[in-house]
């Protein structure tokens, strides 16, 4: 008996040494990649901002592993990068080996590996990558959704437009990086989000007006007063919001309209759009809902009724049974 415990205890110790061992040879080799990371960032820094900016500079062709590398850094030196440096860095990579193997690695049986280059294709430029990362927003790993989303935004590839609407109203991406990716597509993804805005999904009308609101124009204008008389509460919030964004006084009678709305989230954005068109014909109903309505649609009103005629506000704050929204509004007025 206290032999074979001897020999369980010398077993245990020579696995306790092998996984130690192992730990430490794992971490060598960590703080070495580590170190490779860092020489070869330090060493294609110059030839990232020669991309990324104006210089006219010859650019050497580099191996695949460091041309994949160099996308990463192009990624954190450029988040904002387009026009002719866009279509430079486009150039640059497209039909090199490290584009295609990027490209193949979109259907490797690794998560990581997927979205590593899923990531990578974004900053590599080439929007010929597009129709491949569509493919990956169906993904059934959350990182390669977000890091194709993520780089279909940075590509400006308009046929996502509604993928990424759904990735975001389904939530299969992060609200902020799908939100962002559409915005990212710019004016071009504006004809996708208008025939999304009258989709018979709910969720999707409601993405495709809030959208609007951000990237849309004086165009929009009637589509999103349309909305704001949808069946759905949502969109009708949605779209009252917009109208305030975009600031288009044609909404302001259908806004007014929505003060009266059943759902106290309407009425609420209502009331700030208002604010924002500064439409003065809506003042005695403003009044009246900063009296009278639940907290947070009375606060907005009364916030409203700030920014289109604050010295009403101050008289109505005076009145009897004005509330605590009212004098709330007209203390802040004050200061």
């Amino acid at each position: 008996m206290l032999e074979a415990l001897g020999i369980a205890a010398l077993v245990l110790g020579a696995l306790s040494a092998i996984f130690l061992l192992g730990l430490v040879f794992r971490r060598i080799t960590l703080a070495r990649e580590e170190r490779r990371r860092e020489e070869l960032e330090a060493r294609l820094r110059p030839l990232a901002l020669a991309l990324v900016g104006d210089d006219d500079v010859e650019l050497p062709e580099l191996p695949p592993d460091e041309l994949a590398f160099l996308a990463e850094v192009i990624g954190r030196y450029s988040r904002r990068v387009a026009g002719e440096s866009r279509a430079r860095i486009a150039r640059y990579f497209a039909d090199t080996e490290a584009y295609r193997t990027e490209v193949r690695s979109l259907g490797d049986r690794r998560a990581w590996r997927r979205a590593t280059a899923a990531y990578r294709l974004g900053d590599m430029a080439c929007r010929d990558a597009g129709p491949a990362l569509v493919e990956r927003l169906r993904d059934d790993d959350g990182d390669v959704r977000a890091a194709t989303a993520r780089s279909l935004g940075r590509l400006g590839y308009e046929e996502a437009a509604r993928p990424l609407v759904l990735a975001l109203v389904h939530g299969s991406v992060p609200r902020a990086i799908a939100f962002r990716a559409v915005l990212d597509l710019g004016p071009a993804a504006l004809p996708y989000l208008r025939v999304l805005a009258n989709d018979e999904d709910d969720a999707l009308r409601a993405g495709a007006v809030e959208l609007i609101g951000w990237s849309g124009d004086a165009a929009d204008a009637d589509l999103l007063v349309a909305a704001v008389g949808d069946p759905s509460a949502e969109v009708r919030a949605r779209a009252a919001a917009s109208l305030g964004r975009l600031a288009e006084t044609e909404g302001a009678a259908a806004l007014t309209e929505a003060l009266d709305d059943r759902i106290y989230f309407v009425r609420l954005q209502a009331a700030r759009a208002l604010g924002q068109v500064g439409e003065r014909a809506a003042v005695d109903r403003l009044l009246l809902q900063a009296r009278d309505d639940r907290f947070e649609a009375a606060r907005a009103a009364a916030e409203a009724l700030s920014l289109i005629a604050p010295e009403l506000l101050l008289v109505a704050a005076e009145q009897p049974g004005a509330g605590p929204h009212l004098h709330e509004a007209a203390d802040l007025l004050r200061v």
